[in-house]
C-alpha cells in the first residue's frame, strides 16, 4: 500500500507470528489511506493476503456513524456481539470502527469496557483523523499507529503509474493534495469542481493557509480547525457553513 509499506510488513511479521494485539488506533490526517488499510489487515488475517477483498470478509466487519452521524450505545451492543461470536473462517473476528471520534461518550465508555476484557479471538481497530475526541482510558489501552501523508513525489509517481494519468496532470493533483492519497483520487475522479462539499472546501483552505505561513494566518487556522471539527461531527447547513468560510478567508487580522 503506497507509502505505508513498512507498516504492512510489520503487521504481516505480526500475522505469521500470531502477534496481533486486541487493539488498535489508527490515526492521521484525512484521507490517507486508515480504513483502507485496516481493511487490509483484516484480509491479510483472513485470507492472508494484503490487499482490499473484493468479497465481503467472513469475520471483519466495519462500523460506520449512524444518519446522525454519530455512533451510539446501540452499535456498541451490535459491536461486542460481532466480536463473541466464534470465527468462521479466520482466527479473529475484526471490528473496524471508522470514524471512531463520532464515538458518543456513553458508547466510548461501552467500548473500554469491550478493550479491557475482549475475547480471546476479538481485534477491534479504531480509525480516526482526530484522536483527541476519543477518551483518554480509551486510548491508553490501544496500540497507536500514526499514518503520516506522503511527499508529493510519491504521489505523482502512484499517479503515473498505477492510474495512468499524464505527468503534467499527476504533478497538479500531487500539489493539490498535499500528501493525502484519498484526496488525489478524489480530484482526480472529480467532475466538476464545484461538486467539492464543505469539509473538503475547509481542509483546503487550511493546507494553503499552513503552506503560507502557521504565525501569520494562526487565527484563520484555529477558527478552521475548529469549524472542520464541527462539520466532521454534526449535520450543519452546508449553505451556512460556506459563507463563513469565505468570509474568514478574507478577513483580514492585525
Amino acid at each position: 500500500m503506497i507509502g505505508h509499506e513498512a507498516m504492512q510488513c510489520a503487521f504481516e511479521k505480526c500475522v505469521r507470528e500470531n502477534a496481533l494485539g486486541h487493539a488498535y488506533l489508527f490515526f492521521g490526517d484525512a484521507q490517507i489511506g486508515k480504513a483502507s488499510f485496516a481493511e487490509r489487515v483484516a484480509s491479510l488475517v483472513e485470507r492472508g493476503i494484503f490487499e482490499k477483498s473484493s468479497a465481503q470478509l467472513l469475520d471483519a466487519t466495519t462500523f460506520l456513524p449512524n444518519e446522525r452521524g454519530n455512533i451510539g450505545i446501540d452499535e456498541v451492543r451490535n459491536i461486542k456481539r460481532f466480536l463473541w461470536q466464534t470465527p468462521l473462517a479466520s482466527t479473529k473476528r475484526i471490528a473496524i470502527i471508522d470514524d471512531a471520534d463520532a464515538l458518543t461518550p456513553e458508547a466510548q465508555g461501552a467500548m473500554l469496557k469491550i478493550v479491557e476484557e475482549p475475547p480471546t479471538h476479538g481485534l477491534i481497530i479504531f480509525v480516526t483523523h482526530d484522536p483527541s475526541a476519543i477518551l483518554p482510558p480509551l486510548v491508553s489501552r490501544c496500540a497507536k499507529i500514526y499514518f503520516s501523508r506522503l511527499s508529493a513525489e510519491r504521489v505523482e509517481e502512484y499517479l503515473i503509474r498505477e492510474q495512468k494519468i499524464p505527468v503534467t496532470r499527476a504533478h497538479a493533483i500531487a500539489i493539490k493534495s498535499h500528501g493525502r492519497i484519498g484526496r488525489a483520487l478524489h480530484l482526480l475522479n472529480k467532475d466538476n469542481v464545484s461538486s467539492e462539499n464543505v469539509a473538503d472546501e475547509i481542509a483546503e483552505r487550511i493546507l494553503t493557509l499552513w503552506e503560507e505561513g502557521v504565525l501569520k494566518n494562526s487565527a484563520k487556522l484555529a477558527w478552521l480547525l475548529e469549524r472542520e471539527s464541527l462539520v466532521a461531527r454534526y449535520n450543519v447547513n452546508p449553505t451556512i457553513q460556506k459563507k463563513a468560510v469565505e468570509y474568514m478567508a478574507t478577513r483580514s487580522y492585525n
